[in-house]
């Protein structure tokens, strides 16, 4: 079967583990060249030799997304070796800590949790945009079902990815006429590193079970496979859409 990318050049935020790593893992496999970002050096070329792919096909780099022009850097870099970003995945996020409106802990998240969710995504995705036009290509963002409903997550954590909801939609109307797709997933409850905690917590964990469909928390590898999809030109006509991925969450 023909790939679905002929050696795209691809950029994943937050692909050291969890659904950043299973998404870069995933574009490889499709046929894209994928620059890994995260923010530790060790742990990027960790990531990058554990997807098992030649340096000619991957590419680690220490990234704080917050920072523009790191961001800027990383994609000059990027364009120099590889050229132009053809799919950019905008995947780097962090919880938080407030889970009810406390106003000293909610004061203290809300800064560095949206400068890491929204303003991120903001920061890769103006810097990739020249190259995003060059090659009419396609940006996903991972939201979150927080991002359409309100969940026992965190109250920053959930501001922040309905922030990352609207922001899609607004790229996806000013690069349209550019030829550039603009999407988001919205995963439901995945076992990462990020959400171990709440395994711990077997009653919150049995509620989550219960009101999805599917009966089961998910993997990351069920939300790069919508990721890739979406990157490709089998969804060339879809942009500005949220993609639940969530087992049935949000329609219960």
């Amino acid at each position: 079967m023909r790939p679905l990318f002929d050696d795209t050049v691809a950029l994943v935020s937050g692909a050291c583990q969890g659904i950043g790593f299973a998404i870069a893992s995933r574009l490889l496999d499709a046929g894209c060249r994928v620059a890994l970002t995260d923010l530790d050096a060790d742990s990027t070329r960790e990531a990058a030799r554990r997807t098992g792919h030649a340096a000619d096909r991957v590419r680690p780099y220490a990234l704080d997304v917050r920072d523009a022009a790191q961001c800027e850097a990383v994609v000059a870099d990027l364009q120099e070796a590889w050229g132009p970003v053809g799919v950019l995945v905008n995947n780097a996020g962090v919880a938080g800590r407030s889970t009810a409106f406390e106003a000293q802990a909610l004061s203290q998240d809300i800064d560095h949790v949206m400068a890491v969710n929204v303003k991120g995504v903001l920061n890769l995705s103006v810097g990739c945009a020249q190259g995003l036009r060059l090659t009419r290509g396609a940006i996903v963002n991972v939201a979150s079902i927080t991002s359409l409903v309100a969940t026992s997550a965190h109250i920053a954590y959930g501001a922040s990815k309905g922030a990352v909801a609207q922001l899609t939609k607004f790229l996806a109307r000013d690069f349209g006429p550019h030829g550039v797709r603009v999407n988001a997933v919205a995963p439901g409850l995945v076992m990462t590193p990020m959400t171990a905690h709440i395994a711990d917590d077997a009653q919150r964990h049995e509620r989550m079970v219960q009101r999805t469909y599917l009966r089961r928390v998910g993997d990351p590898q069920d939300i790069a496979g919508p990721v890739v999809f979406l990157a490709s030109d089998q969804a060339r006509y879809i942009t500005g859409t949220i993609l639940p991925v969530d087992g049935g969450y949000t329609a219960n």
